[in-house]
């Protein structure tokens, strides 16, 4: 007899196979897990409910030999059209695919789950989602317990003139060490607000050069975690930023949570 499961997930890959059905990978809140949608077992345009960074509930049955869960019915709980927009689907795509390189561990999804979602509606939501991306990209890191350390040098263990970013070090050093790039005590400053500050003073001071800022977020995702197609992309400018003066037009974040956007089902549009 076959037991079925349903369960909530964020939509963060799609294979579309020859056959015209699909293998999606999903990322809920007890960790990332893939499916394979058949075309023709689910309902007419449920596959179209299988986008990307949809949020779904899915039902689906495995088999103890399979790797692969199968989808027997799909229901979208919220979907963020802006997404779509080519101005801020390399965002999202980019946080996607860092989700998916991250999510080895299971013990990650709740906390993983929450941030993705939080990051996509943010996206969707406010005129400068570079910097939103941006932000989100980094507090990934954090809670993969990847974040830069920033409170001593790396090297030598002082608090004074840190200045420079030793990626292999895994933080800050300082300018006597002078290990790794040299950013300034500006850009340290505007990274200490990406990785540790609230989100909602975070969104609210976006940095002054953030091509800099992606430059040396990839540098520093490429060691600790891998090359992202996605970022590359981003960080060599492929992708058109807002305008500092769009930038000064961000809204602050909704009132009760730290950015304003929480879990998938609570703060995905429908």
């Amino acid at each position: 007899m076959r037991r079925y499961t349903v369960t909530d997930g964020i939509v963060i890959r799609r294979l579309p196979l020859p056959s015209g059905d699909m293998v999606v990978t999903l990322l809920s809140e007890h960790g990332k897990w893939r499916a394979v949608a058949r075309k023709g077992r689910l309902p007419g345009g449920n596959l179209g409910k299988l986008s990307l960074f949809h949020d779904v509930s899915v039902q689906y049955y495995r088999r103890k030999e399979e790797d692969l869960a199968l989808l027997t019915q799909v229901q979208l709980n919220g979907a963020l059209p802006r997404l779509t927009a080519p101005d801020v689907y390399p965002y999202a795509n980019l946080l996607a695919e860092l989700v998916d390189r991250l999510t080895v561990d299971v013990h990650l999804g709740e906390s993983v789950h929450g941030l993705l979602a939080s990051g996509l509606r943010g996206l969707n939501r406010h005129v400068d989602p570079e910097h939103v991306a941006l932000l989100y990209a980094w507090r990934l890191l954090a809670v993969a317990g990847l974040a830069p350390l920033l409170d001593r040098c790396q090297r030598c263990g002082g608090h004074d003139d840190l200045d420079h970013v030793d990626v292999a070090a895994g933080g800050l050093t300082c300018s006597r060490c002078a290990s790794g790039m040299y950013v300034g005590h500006d850009v340290v400053d505007e990274l200490a607000d990406l990785v540790a500050r609230s989100a909602r003073q975070a969104i609210a001071s976006p940095p002054h050069d953030p091509a800099l800022h992606w430059r040396l977020l990839r540098q520093y995702v490429a060691y600790h975690v891998g090359d992202l197609n996605s970022l590359t992309a981003v960080a060599s400018g492929q992708v058109t930023g807002q305008t500092a003066a769009a930038r000064s037009e961000v809204p602050a974040p909704g009132d009760g949570d730290d950015a304003g956007l929480v879990t998938a089902r609570g703060t995905m549009d429908t």
